[in-house]
């Protein structure tokens, strides 16, 4: 059975990493999402659980001093983190995990422990305009904040050649099947098959016992 891998997705807000690893984890049940603990006001239909852990600044900041996340960062304004409680069960058990982070969040999985679990994704919009649009397009921002996030994409960017593969998001399937493939392709490197030492001990003990029949 190969470990499970820490599928690191990374994008500006609003070139669709959100939307591409709600998909994922949809139709495919071996891979779970990684719920953030975030500081940010629940947007309309989001749930506790689901989307986020909402939580006080001052219950986040009780979190960093008990060292409960495997990264965190400030973005916007709010804080955002993922919870370290259950993460290395599930890989031990062969379960992939799916994160939307930023490249922020990104950087410090890649120099986590769990690190050697670590497949990193960076999505690009087709254009900055289709950027644009799609901010304004999911209305779930005001025209100010959409701004805001258009000014800090160009330092998000910058950060692409930081990852392991780097797609452009301009179809949505072809990129959301590009990201299984990666997935399933990674899953196979010899150090991800945790059950080949005991295999390769079981075919050397076949080998003695044909050369003591010998």
């Amino acid at each position: 059975m190969s470990s499970g891998i820490l599928i690191v997705l990374s994008s500006p807000s609003g070139a669709g990493k959100t939307s591409l690893a709600n998909s994922i984890v949809r139709d495919n049940e071996k891979i779970v999402f990684s719920v953030s603990v975030t500081t940010r006001t629940p947007r309309k239909g989001e749930v506790e659980g689901r989307e986020y852990f909402f939580t006080s600044h001052e219950g986040f900041n009780d979190m960093i001093q008990n060292e409960e996340f495997i990264e965190y960062a400030q973005v916007f304004g709010n804080f955002y983190g993922t919870p370290r409680k259950d993460i290395e069960a599930l890989i031990s058990e062969g379960r992939d995990v799916i994160f939307d982070v930023d490249w922020q969040g990104g950087t410090q999985i890649r120099n986590s422990h769990l690190a050697p679990s670590v497949v990193s994704i960076f999505i690009l919009p087709p254009s900055i305009q289709s950027l644009e649009e799609r901010l304004l397009g999911r209305a779930q921002d005001d025209r100010r904040t959409v701004d805001s996030r258009m000014l800090e994409a160009r330092s998000e960017i910058s950060h692409w050649a930081e990852y392991d593969y780097v797609l452009v998001n301009n179809d949505f399937q072809k990129v959301k099947e590009a990201i299984l493939k990666i997935a399933e392709v990674e899953k196979m490197r010899r150090q991800r098959q945790a059950s080949l030492p005991e295999f390769i001990a079981q075919l050397n003990e076949e080998f003695d016992l044909i050369k003591n029949k010998m």
